[in-house]
């Protein structure tokens, strides 16, 4: 299995809620960076609950019409992140409104094929104009 493989497989495991096997492909020190909301998680952990978070808010929330592309080591994917707003979401209460976003990923992977890094960059505006939190401009 190549890395986008994994990847696939990775996001496979976020759509089924199967966070504590991630640790398979996952090294603990991860890195991960949120460039949308500007933070940083230090490791295997704190990813872990940061993807809780996405699942908190949105129990239905799913990685959909994923493509990937990869290279010698790294993985990107370009998908959409769609899902009904049905829990709280950081300060932001639930408005049972639907969320269709894209999102690009990269994931880095050292010799052994563990992830080691990754960043996700989506439009953070969108989610809340399409969850009603602000208004669209003009």
């Amino acid at each position: 299995m190549g890395h986008s493989g994994t990847h696939r497989r990775l996001h496979g495991m976020f759509n089924d809620r199967e966070f504590d096997r991630m640790d398979e492909h996952v090294r603990q020190d991860l890195e991960f960076e949120d460039v949308a909301r500007q933070m940083t998680m230090k490791n295997l952990d704190e990813f872990k609950d940061w993807l809780g978070e996405w699942a908190t808010g949105f129990s239905d929330a799913k990685v959909a019409s994923a493509e990937y592309t990869e290279g010698p080591d790294y993985s990107l994917a370009r998908f959409r992140g769609v899902g009904t707003n049905d829990g709280q979401m950081g300060s932001f209460p639930a408005t049972d409104r639907r969320m269709d976003v894209a999102l690009w990923e990269m994931l880095h992977f050292d010799a052994d094929g563990m992830v080691t890094s990754g960043e996700i960059i989506y439009d953070q505006a969108t989610i809340l104009m399409q969850l009603g939190h602000i208004e669209m401009p003009g």
